[in-house]
């Protein structure tokens, strides 16, 4: 059943930006620059972003999410490791991926946290 703007009762749950890095990353199975990741989400349109600079929102659930955080808003779920501009997933991570290639149950409790954080962005 729709509402007057034609919406359906079901919603349907949106990824967050950390499970839509994962997906890229986890497909192509290789490090890359924030720009190559942002560029395969907003092609496979994994993410809606409701910004002018979605690079930016990316740059910051990396960083967010990375082993060495240092951000205030830092994530208790760190997937991603940084050498020079290049950003890969976390060895630990990788070889669960292998394993299991489940993508959606490694990050419920993320994706709460990244919830919480793009109201605030």
């Amino acid at each position: 059943m729709s509402d007057i703007c034609g919406s359906s009762d079901t919603k349907i749950k949106q990824k967050t930006i950390a499970q839509a890095i994962l997906e890229v990353m986890g497909e192509t199975k290789r490090s890359m620059t924030s720009q190559e990741i942002c560029q395969l989400i907003l092609e496979k349109n994994l993410y809606h972003f409701n910004t002018d600079n979605p690079l930016k929102m990316v740059q910051d659930a990396l960083k967010r999410h990375a082993i060495d955080s240092k951000v205030k808003k830092a994530s208790p779920h760190r997937y991603f490791e940084q050498n020079d501009k290049r950003w890969f997933i976390t060895q630990v991570l990788q070889k669960s991926l292998e394993n299991n290639n489940d993508i959606s149950m490694i990050d419920f409790e993320a994706s709460l946290y990244d919830y919480i954080f793009d109201f605030e962005e």
